[in-house]
């Protein structure tokens, strides 16, 4: 019998079940605190949905190049992640 293949949201969720299991309550209070004041700011109304065009900008890239997004997308789709930290 073939394993049923999970979605990425299950997988997402999975993960997040597993990493909240290793997290002090503590940490995951401020955390989960944190993600209730973002909520409630509005910001989710305000950010790009799927099928929304990102406006043009120039960031640096992990090793410090400018990257413009209208250069990128005249070679091809692009793909942005963003990632949040305090490192």
């Amino acid at each position: 019998m073939e394993k049923k293949q999970k979605s990425l949201t299950e997988e997402l969720k999975d993960f997040r079940n597993q990493a909240r299991r290793s997290i002090p309550v503590e940490k995951l209070n401020v955390m989960d605190r944190a993600t209730q004041d973002l909520a409630r700011s509005g910001i989710i109304q305000k950010s790009l949905k799927v099928g929304d065009i990102a406006p043009d900008f120039v960031l640096p890239d992990i090793q410090g190049k400018r990257v413009c997004l209208s250069e990128l997308l005249a070679l091809g789709p692009v793909v942005l992640t963003f990632f949040r930290g305090g490192w």
